[in-house]
């Protein structure tokens, strides 16, 4: 019993064991009701104590940022800290000035929730916009609209605390722990030559060699758009991405097949006729075109073509799914790609059938069973 009542003694006391540290405490307290309630507030004072020990329980979500975007961030790809960046804005909002040990499991489950409603909102928006347009848009709220985008913003969060956990010694529990992710929607999604050609007639002309290199290389659009000419080895028919440009912060060298040559070599004869830029897609000033701006126009493209669920990524799940189904092996999928493990080229091996066929034609028997073009006599079936 963690109360008792020592013999001899007209105060309760209380017992318990913290960390194979034995504690024991006079409650100075003659009503048993009270010793109990004194008893359970030393122990979560103390358990609190230890996750924030004292020096560090005035630490505040906004300095955890600010520090973490400051010493952790800068060390990560450039898009990554970009997202980071925008990520630590968002969760700034909600968490502002509170404590760290204010922030618990509860709170983050409330922040995912007004998230969810954010793009719940942010939908109808774009719906009701759409409409005003005379567009042709989906009546049914699309499922797992941004989750993809509450589970990074999780993550990042996760990593900040498990920093000040590992590193910081700001405190010993992560919250962001006990929360579920939200259920993504993967889309693999693939163009027939057929569909492609109709989507190319589609775009304005800026845009196209942009998709047709991007849909050759298997690059993804932040790559394809601030793609230099230090990054084209022409004479041996190479993008090279050093790992400070790539998302998963590794060194990738993209061969180029004729199509993806064509553009680069058109990109260059067109520059030679007018200001040189440093980019090899740039607008007439030089400039590099945006993100944003390359997907509205390849989304634009997509919805007059009648193909309105295409997104510019999916240019890199053709590039694997297009490799896969001519029977490359998911090894050198996932090395073009640029995948950091093969966990995300795996997605694409149900696209191989002839793969599997093979395999399952190494078992003992295979060549002895005879298929008939009325299907299989009961003579034809080894035992």
């Amino acid at each position: 019993m963690a109360v008792y009542k020592p013999k001899g003694s007209n105060f309760y006391w209380f017992s318990f064991t913290l960390d194979g540290v034995r504690v024991r405490e006079n409650t100075n307290a003659t009503n048993r009701k009270l010793a109990e309630r004194i008893y359970h507030q030393s122990v979560n004072e103390l358990v609190e104590k230890k996750r924030f020990p004292t020096d560090k329980q005035d630490v505040t979500f906004t300095k955890l940022i600010e520090r973490y975007l400051t010493e952790v961030t800068p060390d990560k790809s450039s898009n990554t800290q970009r997202d980071e960046r925008r990520f630590a804005e968002e969760l700034r909002k909600f968490f502002g000035e509170k404590k760290l040990s204010q922030i618990t499991a509860d709170l983050v489950f409330q922040y995912k929730q007004k998230r969810k409603q954010d793009f719940a909102k942010k939908l109808r928006q774009r719906l009701d916009k759409a409409k005003d347009q005379n567009k042709k848009v989906e009546t049914q709220q699309p499922e797992g609209f941004g989750n993809r985008t509450i589970n990074r913003e999780l993550n990042f969060l996760s990593a900040t605390f498990n920093q000040a956990i590992k590193v910081w010694g700001w405190c010993s529990f992560n919250p962001v722990s006990a929360v579920k992710r939200e259920k993504e929607k993967k889309h693999i999604r693939y163009f027939s030559e057929v569909v492609f050609q109709k989507i190319l007639t589609f775009l304005v002309d800026w845009v196209r060699p942009l998709v047709i290199f991007a849909r050759n290389t298997g690059l993804r659009r932040a790559n394809v758009v601030n793609l230099k000419w230090t990054q084209v080895d022409l004479e041996h028919r190479m993008v090279i991405l050093d790992a400070s440009e790539m998302k998963n912060s590794e060194f990738l060298g993209v061969p180029l097949n004729n199509p993806a040559l064509e553009v680069i070599l058109a990109q260059k004869s067109q520059q030679e006729k007018s200001a040189r830029s440093q980019f090899v897609f740039c607008k007439k000033n030089g400039e590099p075109y945006t993100g944003w701006g390359v997907t509205a126009a390849f989304k634009r493209g997509c919805i007059n073509a009648g193909y309105s669920e295409y997104r510019f990524h999916d240019l890199r799940h053709d590039f694997c799914s297009q490799l896969v189904q001519k029977g490359i092996d998911l090894y050198t999928v996932q090395a073009l790609a640029g995948h950091k493990n093969s966990a995300t080229t795996q997605r694409y091996a149900h696209l191989s059938p002839e793969r599997l066929r093979k395999a399952v034609s190494a078992l003992p028997g295979h060549a002895e069973v005879k298929v008939e073009k009325k299907g299989l006599t009961d003579s034809s079936v080894n035992p």
